[in-house]
């Protein structure tokens, strides 16, 4: 059976702790979606954080620092990653059933999301989920996008840097300093000559003391990806976009990037992904939505 209307509520950073302000963005999309969701026949709320600010906001919202019992009584409940505090005091509050997380997208990480019913990151449904058809066309568009010509000459194991505030790391890694994972690399390889490329991410610095055969770079990473014996990291988006190459990838902790992959799995993986984000710019088109893979899946349940 189709559910016709739905009770939708959109949690926005209420009950978060740390800088709350952050959320506006995503306040921004989900009072998009929610005006979508509105005009195919659905009754939706916002609750949000009062620092989460945005310049539209969904005519239906209402604001609380803390999260606190509230009368809509929702089929859905969507919200942003779903590991802060605020986030966990709402799948307590609703049940894990009726949650779908939000989460930055795989490819063109910074404008688009996905929608994952699961959870994101280590607990994505894309890490157990049958994959859709591999997608050529799509494969091609992302390969011709990426691809980049190989500069460094000698064998060598690439380590993007992650980082060191990110959920991914304070959450789902064994390692919570970036020296940790050099050493740890520099460890592995201490019998060979091979050298050991590393990158810090280009939003944060970290001090790096470099062990034997270790060479900072700062090159775009797909001069690297494709051309590396081995990408070794921690959950980051480098390495999925790794996996568009080859899958001599390891991941230490649990991401996106840590499914068992055989022979040209790991390009079908990328389309599967490619296929499931969404454009942030897309919230507001009716046709999209209404095709979209969490919509279809919203109204079969």
């Amino acid at each position: 059976i189709h559910k016709s209307k739905m009770r939708i509520l959109f949690h926005v950073g209420v009950g978060n702790l740390d800088r709350p302000h952050r959320w506006g963005f995503v306040n921004t999309n989900f009072s998009n979606l929610a005006r979508t969701f509105e005009k195919l026949g659905h009754e939706c709320l916002v609750y949000a954080h009062p620092s989460a600010k945005t310049n539209q906001p969904f005519h239906k919202t209402i604001y609380s620092s803390t999260v606190n019992s509230i009368s809509f009584k929702p089929d859905w409940v969507f919200t942003w990653n779903g590991v802060s505090e605020g986030d966990q005091e709402i799948i307590k509050m609703f049940g894990e059933d009726k949650m779908i997380f939000g989460e930055l997208g795989f490819f063109d990480h910074y404008s688009t999301l996905y929608f994952d019913f699961k959870g994101v990151n280590g607990k994505s449904e894309n890490l157990t989920q049958e994959l859709s058809n591999f997608s050529p066309g799509i494969y091609q568009q992302i390969l011709k996008k990426y691809h980049k010509l190989r500069t460094f000459t000698e064998p060598f194991i690439f380590v993007p840097l992650q980082d060191e505030g990110d959920t991914q790391i304070t959450k789902y890694s064994p390692f919570t300093k970036m020296q940790q994972l050099i050493d740890y690399v520099c460890e592995m390889y201490k019998d060979s000559d091979i050298k050991i490329l590393y990158k810090k991410h280009p939003k944060v610095d970290c001090k790096i003391i470099p062990g034997r055969n270790c060479i900072e770079v700062k090159d775009n990473i797909h001069h690297f990806l494709p051309y590396a014996d081995k990408v070794i990291g921690i959950n980051s988006t480098a390495l999925l976009e790794a996996l568009i190459y080859h899958d001599r990838v390891v991941t230490i902790g649990k991401g996106i990037s840590s499914r068992k992959l055989i022979g040209d799995e790991h390009k079908q993986y990328i389309t599967h992904l490619a296929q499931k984000q969404f454009p942030w710019s897309e919230m507001g088109n009716l046709d999209k939505i209404k095709n979209s893979y969490f919509y279809r899946k919203m109204i079969a349940v």
